[in-house]
């Protein structure tokens, strides 16, 4: 089901992917003197994670990062917090700096001589920031859900020397408005911690389905909880384990959009979200919430799971996740649209191929290119699974050697080629 424009059909063999990197980077750093990105760094979101790896790969070919956006240190894993010591150093170095020129008043800007990473979003539009920030070359790294650019979007896209995109649906996107200084180059995983490992037993006697990702309509977990109850009617056994923490809570409101579900899960006073009690109100008791653990923590969950579950509507990137389960050998079941299409073959996981049109929201008024999975075909895919456990082994072991290719050392070494 890879499409001719897939970059998982020219991934390189295993043994060869650690020798690729090493040479693109040799071939690279040279030109690339430094850097300075507004990505955060963290081990929560996405983009912070996208962020610290690519600090991490950078301080090892000592290539110098500049970091001026929101750096979440305490939440990185001890080691990656010492291999950043120095890249922590800078970033404060230039916090006091920015403070000094914030107490003159207006808006500070900083032309840095090197090529400044900015990550941008729907729109192109990057985070609020309390400054500007201009380099000897711009290069926009963007994951767009929402297919519409404006004509403002399209003129500020023109002047970056180059826009990373994350996935081949999101190149398609940017070049049908003319953008022509357009590559993509998926996210990657982390073998270190993202690896088939021994599962701790933790949930032994039932048959257990993951899904993660920010509660939404985009997302699907309407999808995730219309199937699971007609699969847990067959399978009492089933229990759901989901990562669904939103800090965005306003974009939860239209997750019953399509009619699947009832209602939105509310907030505690304490802030917290009652997940489980808008389940059990939608016919779903058997649930475990396992919170927002940190991206390195996230493993040790996933390797007690049999099964995925991404039936998102829409992802900008290949969705980082997703390609997380199946790097830990778990048997993944993706909708067969957007960025998810960019990971997506017979031998590595399970494809939802019925996509129907989705229905515009407030929040996502455009969703051309989306894809409304099958509530049917979702219980099917999940018999098929839980039928037959030795195929579902062999496609998950294959998609974790297939995942192993596609590390953030290999990911970052590519990105660092097309800024060179």
């Amino acid at each position: 089901m890879l499409n001719d424009e897939c970059p998982m059909g020219n991934l390189p063999r295993a043994r060869d992917a650690g020798s690729l990197a090493r040479r693109i980077v040799s071939q690279t750093s040279a030109s690339i003197r430094r850097i300075a990105s507004t990505l955060p760094i963290g081990a929560i979101s996405g983009w912070s994670v996208y962020g610290c790896n690519l600090a991490l790969r950078l301080a090892s070919q000592g290539i110098p990062l500049l970091p001026v956006g929101p750096c979440d240190w305490n939440s990185l894993h001890s080691a990656h917090r010492a291999a950043l010591a120095g890249t922590r150093t800078t970033h404060q170095q230039f916090e006091r700096d920015l403070n000094q020129r914030l107490q003159g008043g207006g808006k500070p800007h900083f032309n840095f001589e090197g090529d400044v990473l900015f990550c941008l979003s729907n729109d192109l539009v990057g985070p609020e920031l309390p400054f500007t920030i201009r380099g000897t070359r711009n290069i926009g790294t963007v994951f767009l859900e929402d297919p519409r650019l404006s004509p403002e979007a399209v003129a500020g896209g023109k002047t970056f020397h180059k826009i990373i995109a994350g996935s081949t649906w999101n190149g398609q996107v940017l070049r049908k408005y003319d953008l022509d200084n357009v590559a993509v180059v998926l996210q990657g995983i982390d073998p270190q911690w993202f690896h088939p490992g021994p599962r701790q037993g933790k949930w032994k006697d039932h048959f257990v389905i993951f899904s993660g990702g920010k509660l939404e309509y985009r997302k699907g977990q309407d999808l995730v909880v219309a199937a699971m109850r007609a699969f847990a009617r067959r399978h009492p056994q089933t229990l759901l384990v989901f990562a669904w923490n939103n800090p965005w809570p306003q974009s939860m409101s239209e997750i019953d959009h399509a009619g699947l579900v009832e209602g939105t899960p509310q907030a505690h006073s304490s802030g917290q979200i009652d997940f489980a009690g808008w389940l059990a109100r939608n016919g779903m008791e058997n649930s475990v919430d396992v919170g927002r653990p940190l991206n390195w923590q996230m493993p040790e969950i996933i390797r007690e799971a049999d099964v995925a579950l991404f039936p998102n509507r829409a992802e900008g990137g290949t969705n980082l996740v997703a390609m997380e389960c199946m790097a830990c050998g778990v048997p993944t079941i993706l909708s067969a649209n957007t960025g998810h299409l960019d990971i997506i073959s017979d031998e590595i996981c399970y494809a939802l191929g019925n996509q129907g049109p989705c229905r515009a929201t407030p929040w996502y008024p455009s969703v051309e290119g989306w894809g409304e999975s099958s509530v049917d075909e979702i219980v099917e895919t999940l018999e098929r699974v839980y039928r037959d456990r030795e195929q579902a082994a062999r496609r998950g072991a294959a998609a974790a050697e297939a995942m192993r290719r596609i590390s953030w050392t290999n990911q970052i070494a590519k990105l660092l080629e097309e800024i060179a």
